[in-house]
């Protein structure tokens, strides 16, 4: 389907170009407000292009505050036609599809284009949101004019107030005491015209994203014409990774809905590194012809350890009760890359890829990361239709690494013994079984040259009485020196998670604030559970008789002996502040 423009006269802008909204569902709900021309053209709807997640927002925003009256399944129906008519490309979501996986470290600053938006919408807005959105500058203006009368405080941010210009010869003097007791008379200060008259923050940003992020892209146009129903039914394999637990190999058996944007899903995964086993069935929606939006619960599982801060989780075993599944579909339609999150504590989570699987053998992974030379140890294969027949001869690894016995195979795991040689040569090794083949599969090492803490700085937030907790997952990576023989350098090698000891040290910023006996506690998997909120009496601070939050900062300590006995410290900053209060999340999108 081809996209349309039309072009309308309005106030200030005689030609602006909007798409029209054919929707009668949508046309029936909105129009009593959003006034639609002869040229299907509805005010304000027309000229914006988002996510569902915004276009679900803003309904809320119309049933809550405007007098719309629908039903949950008229809302989704409207939050389908607009996301499909009034979207995004693939090229436009991906600079913003982290704040739909619910993504909470490193994509601030990281992504904030212009200086003017981060004094502006990254003020209040996780900045995912502004860059997941098209309008017309006449609609940016409004968008302005609308934050500015639902929250007055913002004229500050878009409009501070200036000061009159003052020329030199009528600034007042400026009177300060000494150390004498004296008076100095300060020069006077002038105040210049072209400070007064400076462009608004709100201006600057208009201006920036009217032209940065147009209602009509070129991008846009060409997925409209492109787009269509995705044809995903079928066996679709998964390689995944999950902060704290390592890698997860399975298979997704998609079936199709009721229509064909709609799915279902039977997922059967496996923890590499412990063996549990988890089979999860879900729903699922795509919206725009490749945004995937699904949710999956547990139908069985084999425990996993269970800690003492597996507050969150309403199964015994520590897995969620919920997954949601946000992912993007390749524009060929063979895989797809996305995060699955827990339901309510999007700060946990899995990073995923889906290939759709064939005839052909593949190779998903391994059960380790690395193979330290010399030694002798076991690997464990996880790929799809891998034949069941294999010899020792059948597996390549490169130069240094021998597979002396084939333990066992079946089509979703074979599981060998293999020699690494002494002075086997140090870097990433490729692995191929017949014609199936892993770039990057593992690494060979000689020996541990430091360990890191991923992420290196993260936040958490206090909860538990009224708001939610936030919590915080760490791990220790450890590296080895490349070919350079040179740690720290660009050639180091990631030898994946190893099991370090946790602790938290005290990050000294003032004074007797004892951080680190109020803020939360670290466990041996290295998740961090943040205190309560609020005021906790036990807590003083600068000699006041009131008790005090118990939010700080700290840093999260991890502390590994190796093989040979060298013992490695590592550490990250963990800021621990108040719960987020304006919890921006919409979970109905998920939902069929």
């Amino acid at each position: 389907m081809a996209l349309s423009i039309v072009h309308a006269q309005s106030g200030s802008q005689p030609d602006v170009a909007g798409i029209p909204i054919n929707d009668q569902l949508t046309i029936s709900k909105c129009g009593g407000c959003h006034r639609r021309d002869p040229a299907g053209l509805m005010t304000r709807i027309s000229y914006i292009r988002t996510t569902p997640e915004v276009w679900e927002q803003a309904i809320k925003r119309m049933i809550r505050l405007n007098g719309l009256s629908a039903t949950p399944q008229e809302v989704r129906d409207i939050v389908r036609y607009l996301s499909n008519n009034n979207g995004l490309a693939p090229e436009e979501m991906a600079a913003g599809f982290w704040e739909v996986e619910h993504r909470t470290q490193g994509y601030q600053d990281d992504h904030v284009s212009n200086p003017a938006l981060q004094k502006t919408c990254n003020n209040c807005h996780n900045i995912g949101r502004v860059l997941a959105q098209r309008r017309t500058r006449e609609d940016y203006q409004k968008l302005l004019a609308m934050h500015i009368g639902m929250f007055p405080s913002a004229e500050n941010v878009f409009r501070p107030q200036r000061t009159k210009a003052v020329p030199i010869e009528e600034a007042p003097v400026h009177l300060t005491a000494n150390d004498t007791g004296g008076i100095n008379r300060e020069a006077p200060r002038a105040t210049a015209a072209s400070a007064v008259n400076a462009k608004a923050p709100g201006a600057i940003a208009v201006d920036y994203l009217a032209t940065s992020q147009p209602l009509i892209t070129p991008e846009w146009t060409a997925w409209r014409a492109a787009m269509r129903a995705p044809k995903l039914a079928g066996t679709w394999l998964v390689s995944a990774y999950q902060p704290g637990r390592g890698r997860i190999y399975g298979q997704v058996v998609i079936t199709p809905g009721a229509s064909d944007d709609l799915f279902s899903t039977t997922t059967q995964l496996t923890y590499a590194s412990s063996g549990a086993s988890l089979k999860l069935t879900g729903k699922s929606i795509v919206y725009t012809g490749y945004s995937w939006r699904g949710r999956s619960g547990a139908a069985a599982m084999s425990p996993l350890p269970v800690t003492a801060a597996s507050a969150p989780v309403t199964a015994a075993s520590g897995i969620p009760a919920e997954w949601r599944e946000a992912m993007m579909v390749s524009r060929d339609g063979n895989s797809m890359d996305g995060r699955w999150f827990w339901s309510g504590f999007g700060e946990l989570g899995m990073d995923v890829h889906l290939v759709r699987a064939s005839a052909e053998p593949a190779i998903l992974g391994t059960d380790i990361s690395a193979l330290q030379s010399p030694s002798h140890g076991q690997v464990k294969i996880f790929g799809g239709n891998l034949p069941s027949s294999l010899q020792p001869s059948d597996f390549i690894f490169g130069p240094g690494i021998t597979v002396t016995k084939v333990v066992n195979a079946t089509p979703t795991l074979a599981t060998i013994e293999v020699d690494i040689a002494a002075k086997a040569p140090v870097g990433m090794r490729d692995l191929t079984i017949g014609r199936a083949g892993k770039i990057k599969a593992l690494a060979v090492y000689d020996k541990i040259a430091y360990i890191e803490v991923s992420p290196n700085a993260q936040i958490s937030r206090l909860g538990g009485i009224k708001w939610p907790k936030e919590f915080a997952q760490y791990e220790a990576r450890a590296y080895a020196a490349g070919p350079d023989g040179k740690p720290h350098t660009a050639d180091d090698l990631d030898l994946g998670p190893v099991s370090a000891q946790w602790s938290m040290e005290e990050f000294f910023s003032t004074p007797d604030d004892d951080d680190i006996l109020f803020v939360g506690k670290i466990d041996d998997s290295g998740l961090f559970t943040p205190s309560f909120e609020g005021p906790n009496p036990e807590r003083k601070k600068v000699n006041s008789n009131f008790g005090v939050d118990n939010y700080g900062d700290v840093w999260a300590v991890a502390t590994y002996k190796d093989a040979a006995g060298v013992t490695h410290k590592a550490k990250s900053y963990l800021v621990v502040t108040v719960p987020n209060y304006t919890l921006y999340d919409q979970p109905e999108v998920a939902q069929q």
